[in-house]
């Protein structure tokens, strides 16, 4: 993705600096609530996604960039899960390399789960074809596993699509059963991957300020996030139960994630794996949504209790018109 740097610069000076100034210290200052907070950490698209173009077939960047991301996870005691997309590697690198990045996530004590092979979007996808790129996208990450006897657990929708049609839900639910995925579910999405594009285009044309003011505005968004969705908690489930954050590999949290789990850990947080997450209580309300968009699980199930939803905030005008030229 290329831009004149010019209209980069000329719209990100658009966002509101004191807010951004405000919403950074508030981040660095906020203590915890009465309640006990936890989150898990998952990480979709590895080995890959929103990096400068140059870079994109570059094994030693994917790597640097694994190793930087894992680096922060490693420093903050997360138990992350990342979730693979085979599909991202480039034809130009050779196959077996795709195992050497998923065995850093191995090593460094993450787990992982399908992602799917390709990313397809199940509401514009026949339930044939994308039971098949389930499938295709096992094909590595079993190997992986395999080779340190561990299981294939978790399967993500891309998209969080989960199925427009109630029978098409019902079989792809019924597949993964029977292959012996659980569903790893979403409670806090975020528009992360809008900061991640921009992000990996400004570093592309080496724009280092322009950089760091898509840093401080991401860090701004995913701080008004977190606040809507532990409040939204409270309103759906009655508490504020152990969420599940949704980030991607990227360039944008290979370098700056630490600063993000920070603000978690100012907030109170405590990173979790996303099997303990499960265990609460409100991962057994049932996912009964079917539609078009890529809800979050709160979301669901406000829907399920005959609520009406309120969705998370979006990321600022300014940044929105960017993302779309």
């Amino acid at each position: 993705m290329t831009r004149p740097t010019w209209q980069l610069a000329a719209l990100l000076l658009a966002i509101p600096l004191l807010a951004i100034a405000s919403a950074s210290s508030a981040v660095a200052q906020e203590s915890a609530t009465a309640a006990e907070r936890k989150v898990s950490v998952t990480i979709d698209d590895v080995p890959g996604v929103g990096i400068p173009t140059s870079e994109r077939c570059d094994f030693d960047a994917l790597a640097r960039y694994a190793h930087e991301l894992l680096a922060a996870l490693t420093a903050h005691s997360v138990p992350a899960a990342g979730f693979v997309v085979e599909g991202n590697m480039c034809d130009e690198i050779p196959s077996e390399r795709l195992g050497d990045l998923l065995g850093m996530w191995l090593e460094a004590g993450m787990e992982l789960g399908n992602h799917t092979y390709s990313h397809p979007d199940l509401n514009r996808t026949s339930a044939a074809l994308y039971k098949d790129d389930i499938v295709r996208g096992e094909g590595a990450l079993r190997t992986a596993l395999g080779q340190r006897n561990q299981p294939l657990r978790w399967f993500r929708y891309p998209q969080l699509h989960a199925g427009d049609d109630p029978a098409v839900k019902a079989e792809i639910e019924t597949f993964l059963a029977e292959r012996g995925y659980e569903i790893a579910p979403v409670t806090i999405d975020n528009q992360e991957y809008v900061f991640a594009n921009l992000y990996a285009a400004a570093k592309e044309a080496g724009e280092e300020e322009l950089m760091g003011r898509i840093v401080e505005a991401y860090l701004a968004h995913m701080r008004e996030v977190f606040v809507f969705f532990e409040e939204y908690s409270v309103e759906v489930v009655g508490y504020e139960m152990p969420q599940v954050l949704l980030l991607h590999a990227n360039a944008l949290n290979a370098d700056h994630l630490g600063k993000l789990l920070s603000m978690l850990e100012g907030r109170g947080y405590e990173f979790v794996s996303l099997q303990e997450a499960l265990r609460d209580p409100a991962y057994a309300l049932a996912d009964g949504y079917v539609g078009p968009r890529g809800l979050s699980w709160l979301h669901r199930w406000a829907l399920g209790k005959g609520m009406e939803i309120r969705m998370e905030p979006r990321e600022d005008k300014y940044v929105r018109e960017l993302q779309q030229r």
